[in-house]
C-alpha cells in the first residue's frame, strides 16, 4: 500500500471515529437530560409523600391529644361524682400491683 493510500485510509478512519465520538457525546447529553428529569420527578414525588406523611402524623397526634383530653375530663368527672369509689379502685389497683410484684 502506498503512503498516500494509507494516509487517506487513516483520515477516513479518523473521520469515522470523530463521527462516532460526536454521536456518543450527543447520546450522553440526552441521557444526562433524561436522568435530570427523572430525578427531578422522583424528588418531587418524595417531597410530596413526605409532606403527606407529616400531615397525617400531625392529624393523628391532634386526634390522640383530643382523645386523651376527653378521657381525662371523663375520669375527673367520675372521680368528682363518686370519690369513695375512685379511692377504692385506686387502693385495689395498688394492692393488685403489690401482689403481682411479690412473685
Amino acid at each position: 500500500m502506498s503512503t498516500v493510500a494509507k494516509e487517506k485510509q487513516t483520515a477516513a478512519n479518523d473521520a469515522g471515529l470523530q463521527d462516532d465520538l460526536n454521536a456518543l457525546k450527543e447520546d450522553m447529553a440526552t441521557l444526562r437530560k433524561d436522568l435530570q428529569s427523572t430525578f427531578g420527578s422522583l424528588k418531587g414525588l418524595a417531597e410530596s409523600k413526605a409532606s403527606d406523611g407529616v400531615s397525617k402524623s400531625k392529624e393523628f397526634a391532634a386526634g390522640a391529644g383530643e382523645q386523651i383530653k376527653s378521657a381525662r375530663i371523663d375520669l375527673q368527672s367520675q372521680i368528682r361524682e363518686k370519690p369513695m369509689a375512685a379511692v377504692g379502685m385506686a387502693f385495689g389497683a395498688g394492692l393488685l400491683i403489690a401482689l403481682l410484684g411479690r412473685k
